[in-house]
């Protein structure tokens, strides 16, 4: 089988206009290299294809019989649904979700209010012009203020938590002016971090695994932020199993296997879940698009002990191959 590896790769220089975490979703060459190796036992020839505008050029002038698709694209607010929409037109199959997922998850506030009240939700503002400090001043404080439709924690650092409104509006319009999207404004929740691995389709979606993300020397208010996921070997502790109670375990489980469908998601995809005080889960987001670095991967950290990197990865085809077929019925 002959597939095109979507994927966009992230650039050496960025320019000095840009936030330096512009492109931190994007994939590096080690990542494609992974994945095409992963796939050949399966006899699949997994050629690189970047996910740019001659992205529809490029898959209508080769001959491909399956997409691997992992582009987070180009653009805004519904950039990560660009190739998948573009694979759909040219009915070329591809895994992972499809359009409306990929551009509802990418959109925070979006995908909150699709899962909630099924799966709870902290308390949250959106902010898209102004802030205004009496609608922010209504939350609980401390919040966490962040770009609504951005993934990778980027925007996300020390000055993210804001104990008070006029703090939280401060940093709204910097992010603002740095990113030029609308801002989410949540209530912090000052309990673990767990992230969440499910796959499968219909009657077959499953749980892969759970994951705790935790500070490695705790000092007061813990974020996974950009520069603690780059440093993630010194600064950050991965707990499989998460620490944490039975109840609380079986909890994010359910609202994890709820939430992927409740938001379409097919094949794989990361749900992030946030402890409050009272030790109750509540969703952040989800990625149906998870990074599957093999040295870094979130996905991949959680589901060493129970699935090789190469299975896992041949098995996002499989399921997808799987799924079109019953689909084509």
């Amino acid at each position: 089988m002959r597939i095109a590896l979507l994927h966009n790769p992230r650039p050496l220089d960025i320019e000095p206009t840009l936030p330096d975490d512009s492109f931190e979703e994007y994939d590096t060459a080690e990542t494609i290299s992974a994945i095409s190796a992963a796939l050949a036992p399966l006899g699949v020839d997994a050629v690189p294809v970047v996910a740019d505008r001659r992205l529809p050029w490029r898959l209508a002038e080769d001959k491909f019989e399956f997409a691997f698709n992992i582009a987070e694209g180009v653009g805004r607010r519904c950039r990560e649904a660009v190739a998948a929409a573009v694979c759909e037109l040219l009915e070329l199959p591809f895994t992972g979700s499809d359009a409306l997922t990929l551009a509802a998850t990418q959109d925070k506030a979006v995908a909150r209010r699709l899962v909630s009240p099924e799966v709870p939700v902290a308390r949250a503002v959106l902010v898209a012009s102004d802030a205004d400090e009496r609608v922010i001043a209504a939350l609980p404080h401390p919040v966490i203020v962040k770009p609504n439709d951005e993934g990778s924690s980027k925007g996300i650092g020390p000055g993210s938590v804001c104990a008070t409104p006029a703090a939280a509006a401060e940093r709204c319009r910097w992010l603002q002016d740095r990113y030029g999207c609308p801002v989410l404004v949540e209530e912090f929740l000052s309990g673990p971090e767990v992230t969440v691995g499910v796959r499968g389709n219909g009657t077959g979606v499953q749980v892969l695994g759970l994951m705790e993300i935790a500070a490695a020397e705790p000092d007061g208010l813990f974020i996974y932020d950009v520069e603690a996921k780059r440093d993630w070997q010194k600064r950050i502790r991965y707990h499989v199993p998460p620490r944490l109670p039975l109840t609380a375990v079986e909890q994010i489980r359910t609202d994890a296997l709820r939430a992927y469908r409740l938001l379409g998601c097919c094949d794989i995809a990361r749900l992030d879940f946030r402890l409050d005080t009272q030790g109750r889960p509540h969703f952040l987001e989800c990625n149906p698009l998870p990074g599957l670095n093999p040295s870094s991967g979130d996905i991949v950290l959680m589901s060493k002990g129970i699935l090789p990197y190469e299975k896992l990865v041949q098995g996002i085809l499989l399921d997808a191959v799987a799924r079109v077929g019953r689909d084509k019925r």
